[in-house]
């Protein structure tokens, strides 16, 4: 078997800590760069990885400014992405097109979507969310960058 994203996760699961921040030049900058947190966890059987995620702001107001609970598995036709998250009312089915980049399901999402997963170095892990309105091109939109504790 090549190794896939999935055997690459598997070989470092545990708890991420780090950054989730806006590209450069996005229209809506954060106040500040959050902090972000990823545990990664093994699935029996090793035929997959859970991602729990959470942003959170430091303000009062709005302490946790994003939340995901995703499953990253290999299937029949391939590696896919299942995503709830508090920014959907659904969960989203995301197949991956290019290694380590998932695009959502047609008619699985109530907007365009893609989640990119990279691990740029061992123990490094790069998650970022690209998404735009009905009718647009997923654009990046989040980028969060950990390191396994």
């Amino acid at each position: 078997m090549t190794i896939d994203l999935v055997e690459r996760l598997l070989g470092q699961v545990g708890l991420y800590i780090g950054t989730d921040r806006r590209p450069e030049g996005h229209e809506r900058p954060y106040r500040t760069t959050q902090v972000a947190r990823i545990n990664v966890g093994a699935l029996p059987g090793g035929v997959g990885v859970t991602f729990d995620y959470e942003g959170l702001s430091g303000i009062p107001e709005r302490p946790v400014t994003h939340a995901e609970h995703a499953v990253l598995a290999r299937t029949a036709t391939g590696l896919s992405l299942y995503s709830a998250s508090i920014h959907s009312p659904v969960i989203v089915e995301l197949r991956e097109r290019e290694p380590g980049y998932f695009e959502a399901v047609e008619n699985s999402a109530p907007f365009p979507l893609a989640i990119r997963i990279e691990i740029p170095e061992p123990r490094r892990l790069t998650y970022t969310w690209l998404f735009g309105e009905p009718g647009q091109v997923p654009r990046v939109q989040n980028i969060g960058e950990l390191a396994l504790m």
